[in-house]
């Protein structure tokens, strides 16, 4: 396990809920969890993905300083990160891609409630099947993020996890 795990993938995908199952780590962070009290309740949508390429570059310069080694791993639900935020990554880094079959991802995501904002939810289908295409061309290009399953759960399809 590395020092430093970022948990990509479309809204929708299940990474929330991945994370909150994992015991492996024994801390994590979620990027929209974060944000949420500056854009939740305006919906706030322009500017946040700059802003979550800014949050990896403040986790990182806490995370892999030499006094903190002795930390326990970190698992950051980064969701949407562009490519030039995230890599290249160091030798502490990983990177892990929840990307589930096309159809069962489309049938989760149009299942969610459309809260908006960060509490888990998304409305826009059309800006999520782009990223959930950008993450496909990731495993194309070969990009050094390890895809990992997740078990089918249709009784959370639409709930908050």
């Amino acid at each position: 396990m590395k020092r430093l795990t970022w948990l990509v993938g479309p809204p929708g995908a299940g990474k929330s809920t991945f994370a909150r199952r994992q015991r492996e780590w024994t801390r994590s962070v979620e990027l929209t969890a974060m944000l949420g009290p500056l854009v939740d309740e305006h919906r706030i949508r322009k500017g946040v993905l700059t802003a979550n390429g800014q949050m990896v570059a403040v986790i990182r310069g806490i995370e892999l300083r030499a006094e903190n080694v002795g930390l326990p791993p970190l698992l950051v639900v980064a969701g949407l990160v562009p490519e030039d935020a995230l890599f290249p990554l160091c030798d502490e880094e990983e990177v892990l891609l929840v990307l589930p079959e096309r159809a069962r991802w489309e049938r989760q995501l149009r299942a969610r409630p459309t809260l908006g904002g960060s509490s888990g939810q998304y409305d826009d289908v059309g800006y999520a099947t782009q990223w959930y295409e950008r993450f496909e061309g990731w495993l194309r290009e070969g990009l050094p993020v390890r895809r990992v399953e997740t078990a089918f759960e249709p009784g959370l399809i639409g709930r908050v996890p």
